[in-house]
């Protein structure tokens, strides 16, 4: 008997035997299916020129052709898992760049969404409003970079940065991470800044915990915190419509006004620059109440949308020792 014969003839059964053990899978393209067809068949003609020493050789040769087939097969059938898309880059003003393969490149496009673990930052002059998908609202100041690690946690290499969790909001707690400490809010404005070992805390609504080493700080609504790189912490005060507060605005989501009344604007306007709101006659918050919008606002700033919205109604507003939205009625003709 020709025992080479033998085995030449038995291989083709065994290898199709083998295949079809391995399960239905998606065809690949003709071209790459008889490449790795091609070379499967010559290795197992290698493999049997130089061995038959014992049958169990020979199936842990077809066994590995198997293997290096059904690797070249789920190239094919595998698709790739996408990355969950946390934060959307939903205003910038100036440059605003993303660090991609090791380059910072500007993000051209308005609404960009991107990843989780995005790096980001703005240059000099310029300023971002990112929204994440959760509906915070995270905003940059100039020379400012950060990692949006999820949309609960950012870290802060540098700059300052600005969280507004929403308005009566608990379930968006954040941590935010940085050289100088973890800053963890219980609610929902507040602005930190980051400068090395150094760490700034102005807090406009709600709490924030620092945690540094083995301190612990918490500073609440209308305080400021200053810790310096050994950790020796000074207090102050910020009221929630201090200027410095200013550079926050127009860089958040503007709400959805059309077919809304008036009394949503003003109340969206009020929070934004830390104002409260105050109507001149009952008449005039009966009207602001039933008085409906037409159309949205566009990148403005809170007064400005505010002016741009009441223009074509009978209500209008004057600022009041700087703390107070004041809302009247137009005179008549």
């Amino acid at each position: 008997m020709n025992t080479m014969q033998d085995d030449a003839d038995v291989q083709p059964d065994t290898l199709a035997e083998l295949i079809r053990a391995a399960g239905h899978r998606q065809a690949p393209p003709e071209d790459a299916y008889r490449a790795t067809l091609a070379a499967a068949t010559t290795l197992w003609r290698t493999r049997v020129r130089h061995g038959r020493q014992r049958r169990a050789l020979l199936w842990a040769a077809a066994a590995g052709v198997v293997a290096i087939m059904a690797a070249a097969l789920l190239q094919w059938r595998l698709p790739a898992v996408p990355q969950a898309r946390v934060v959307r880059v939903a205003r910038a003003i100036g440059t605003v760049q993303a660090l991609d393969d090791g380059a910072w490149l500007t993000v051209e496009a308005q609404n960009a969404a991107l990843p989780a673990g995005a790096r980001l930052r703005t240059v000099a002059g310029s300023r971002a409003g990112l929204l994440l998908d959760n509906g915070v609202s995270l905003r940059l100041a100039a020379a400012t970079e950060v990692q949006v690690d999820s949309a609960r946690r950012i870290y802060v290499a540098r700059g300052t940065v600005y969280v507004d969790t929403g308005a009566g909001r608990r379930d968006n707690t954040m941590e935010i991470i940085t050289p100088a400490g973890t800053a963890r809010d219980v609610g929902t404005q507040f602005e930190l800044l980051v400068s090395g070992a150094t760490l700034r805390l102005r807090v406009r609504e709600g709490r924030v915990e620092i945690d540094r080493g083995d301190q612990s700080f918490a500073g609440a609504a209308g305080e400021q915190l200053s810790i310096d790189s050994l950790g020796r912490m000074t207090r102050g005060v910020i009221a929630p419509d201090d200027a410095a507060w200013q550079w926050t605005q127009g860089l958040g989501p503007a709400p959805e006004l059309d077919g809304h009344p008036v009394t949503e604007l003003l109340a969206w306007a009020a929070r934004e620059t830390g104002r409260v709101v105050r109507y001149a006659s009952p008449e005039a918050q009966q009207q602001a109440e039933r008085v409906i919008l037409r159309g949205n606002m566009s990148h403005l700033a809170p007064l400005e949308a505010l002016e741009v919205m009441l223009a074509t109604t009978d209500l209008g507003f004057v600022l009041i020792d700087g703390t107070t939205i004041e809302v009247h009625r137009k005179a008549g003709p």
